[in-house]
């Protein structure tokens, strides 16, 4: 049985043993579907990656992103850690930039180097999705809050760039710190609005994203939280890619910090004990043409072998 290398990585993390995991894999040709979607929940991060092709294409290097649940189009965490481990192990040389081929697409990350260790990775995401908006006294009763919780002046909201969430603005810190979310009310209520995968033509469950300006550091402007439910759970990601860039777009579309482009650091994962640090610069150009770009430090933990069955 030839053994498949694998790597461990934390994502959006300043230091080891922050931000979110990742498992990276360079699996044989003929490794299937079912057995990568076993070894995703072995692990049992948040996401797995699997890296197809050793070789990049005119798209870029080949792979595909799993939950411990199901297969997902994109993610952002694994975008950033893969591309690190593609210019560290596979390439072995400094690259100014390199593509991943995901089935969302194309997407690009750049690099910035110290010593020829990337010191920091940015992903441009698609161009977004806008989708419904839920009332916010659902969403006040769902999550155990008064409705005063809840911004007045911006509407909770369903955006993509690949991966749905329901973007959910809250006023201060201690509202996101007493989020509680039941996984029996939390699937009534993506069920309810046609939020939930058996629902959608995309076979995606919407996640939630909650945000507010108020930060435990005084260098970040955000301060965010991501509750999604997973095989009858409600599990919380530590940072998220793919959140963060449909996070950006909102914030351009209604305008939450004001006109023109932003850069700005949004903190997340803190109730977890795995602080992380992301990065957002965007702006929005004629004809609701995003530039969404979402970056961050990663910090390799470990490497092995993984014997695939």
């Amino acid at each position: 049985m030839q053994p498949v290398p694998f790597y461990i990585v934390d994502v959006f993390a300043n230091a080891p043993y922050k931000g979110n995991q990742l498992a990276v894999f360079l699996p044989p040709e003929d490794l299937t579907t079912h057995q990568m979607q076993q070894m995703a929940q072995e692990i049992g991060f948040a996401e797995s990656s699997f890296i197809l092709s050793w070789q990049a294409s005119t798209q870029g290097f080949a792979c595909r992103f799993f939950t411990v649940e199901y297969e997902v189009p994109f993610a952002g965490h694994p975008t950033l850690g893969t591309a690190y481990v593609l210019q560290q192990f596979v390439l072995q040389k400094p690259v100014p930039e390199l593509s991943l081929h995901l089935k969302v697409g194309q997407i690009p990350v750049t690099f910035t180097y110290s010593h020829d260790t990337p010191d920091f990775l940015l992903m441009r995401q698609i161009n977004p999705v806008f989708g419904k908006e839920v009332p916010q006294e659902e969403l006040a009763q769902l999550i155990g809050l008064p409705q005063e919780s809840l911004h007045p002046s911006f509407p909770v909201q369903e955006v993509s760039t690949g991966l749905p969430f329901l973007l959910i603005p809250l006023q201060k810190l201690e509202d996101i710190q007493r989020l509680k979310l039941q996984p029996d009310q939390l699937f009534a209520f993506l069920q309810h609005h046609g939020l939930y995968k058996t629902q959608r033509p995309d076979g995606l469950s919407v996640a939630l994203y909650f945000f507010c300006p108020q930060t435990y550091s005084a260098d970040h402007q955000v301060n965010a939280r991501m509750l999604a439910l997973e095989n009858g759970q409600v599990i919380e990601d530590a940072a998220t890619g793919s959140a963060n860039g449909c996070f950006l777009a909102y914030l351009l579309k209604h305008r939450y910090f004001g006109e023109g482009p932003l850069d700005l650091l949004v903190e997340q994962g803190y109730e977890l004990k795995r602080d992380s640090t992301i990065k957002l610069q965007g702006s929005l150009a004629a004809e609701e043409q995003y530039d969404l770009q979402v970056g961050g430090q990663v910090q390799l933990i470990a490497k092995g072998e993984w014997y695939a069955h």
